[in-house]
């Protein structure tokens, strides 16, 4: 069984010791269930990763000095065209089946066989 690897003690450090529950989603280091931090979704529910204390630490001050990103612009809807005269060409082009490409026949039930050839002999 694993323990917990995380430095415990002010003066005279020591791992922690006890059984080890998760490991941290960064650093892969093995955690007891009271070093073992929750990482939470956007929606404030937890995500079931966890992470150590100074792992969680530089992930909340990399999102405290990085902006958000700004959310991804959504495209205007198509307006409706008026049926007439480009409809009968839209609705054949979409009608059409798409180009198959050439199917790749394999022969799954032979071995694979390789035989390396002897270099040829060189000529004194």
């Amino acid at each position: 069984m694993e323990t917990c690897t995380v430095e415990t003690g002010l003066l005279k450090k020591k791992p922690c010791g006890q059984g080890a529950v998760t490991h941290c989603a960064n650093c892969e280091q093995a955690l007891c269930s009271k070093h073992a931090i929750p990482q939470l979704k956007e929606n404030g529910l937890k995500s079931g990763k966890f992470m150590c204390k100074e792992c969680d630490a530089a992930r909340k001050e990399f999102e405290k000095n990085v902006p958000p990103a700004p959310p991804p612009e959504k495209k205007p809807a198509e307006a409706p065209k008026p049926a007439g005269a480009a409809a009968p060409a839209a609705a054949a082009k979409a009608a059409a089946p798409a180009a198959k490409p050439a199917e790749v026949k394999h022969d799954d039930g032979a071995p694979l066989e390789f035989t390396p050839s002897k270099p040829p002999a060189e000529k004194k």
